[in-house]
């Protein structure tokens, strides 16, 4: 699998990506101070969301949000709107990583935010693991043939044909959790043994925690893929400061993982 220059799988190092999700703040400068932060900290790429409240209501339904904004009276469709990146900041932003070198994709939720990435080239698409059993939208992205990275809470989460993916896709392991809880990594096959052996076809994993360990796990049961939260030490995320690992957490996770590589040969 390639996103953009960057290659992933089989004979390649694993690969790390920076999720800069809601950790801007509300701030397009700080979005840019992540991009260029989450570069210098060595991952190998970043990832955004793309949404609008409305679509992501659409999708997942609204009512109250999980604490600890339910108790004060937040709903999904508050909690959607306080973390969303805005659509008007995705060129900017796309023109940012061009000019420092740094490679991007989006998570995807609908018609809008599609169009929106379509337009501006972006190189390969995300399902979180709450949508991975939306048909309509796993349809659509597979129907730009550009590659999926899907997210599963188990290997058999996926209630969409692994036949149907791209050649050029992934799945990642998402243990449950806000911080991710019980975490047992499994072994990492590639897509291509799952479709054929019908078995296991997990090949990295999406965590919702700091577990360094976790990760140091994971590549060496065989995982090419490692997708965690950031944000900046100085500007942390106001919602998700609880599973982001900042500049230097993140470097040093990264120098973690090249020392995993190496021990294993």
């Amino acid at each position: 699998m390639r996103i953009g220059p960057v290659e992933i799988g089989s004979g390649h190092p694993c690969r790390v990506v920076a999720e800069i999700s809601n950790a801007h703040n509300g701030d397009r400068d700080r979005c840019g101070r992540l991009i260029d932060a989450a570069k210098a900290a060595g991952a190998d790429l970043v990832k955004f969301q793309a949404y609008s409240p409305d679509e992501l209501v659409a999708l997942r339904g609204d009512g109250p949000a999980p604490e600890p904004w339910g108790g004060k009276g937040w709903t999904m469709r508050a909690l959607y709107e306080k973390a969303r990146t805005p659509f008007e900041w995705f060129p900017k932003i796309a023109a940012h990583c061009e000019r420092i070198g740094m490679p991007w994709f989006s998570s995807v939720f609908g018609p809008e935010s599609l169009v929106l990435l379509e337009g501006l080239g972006c190189p390969a698409y995300k399902i979180a693991a709450l949508d991975n059993h939306q048909h309509r939208l796993l349809d659509s992205v597979a129907a730009t043939g550009k590659p999926i990275v899907v997210s599963a809470l188990r290997d058999n989460d996926v209630r969409w044909p692994p036949s149907r993916l791209p050649r050029q896709s992934v799945l990642l392991y998402c243990p449950a959790g806000y911080p991710a809880h019980d975490v047992r990594m499994p072994l990492f096959l590639s897509l291509e043994c799952g479709i054929a052996g019908e078995t296991s076809w997990l090949e990295g994993v999406s965590l919702h925690s700091k577990d360094a360990d976790a990760v140091a796990v994971a590549v060496a049961r065989g995982a090419k893929l490692i997708e965690v939260h950031f944000h900046l030490r100085s500007e942390p995320s106001e919602l998700e400061a609880n599973v982001s690992w900042d500049e230097l957490e993140l470097a040093a996770m990264i120098d973690r993982v090249r020392r995993t590589e190496e021990v294993l040969g």
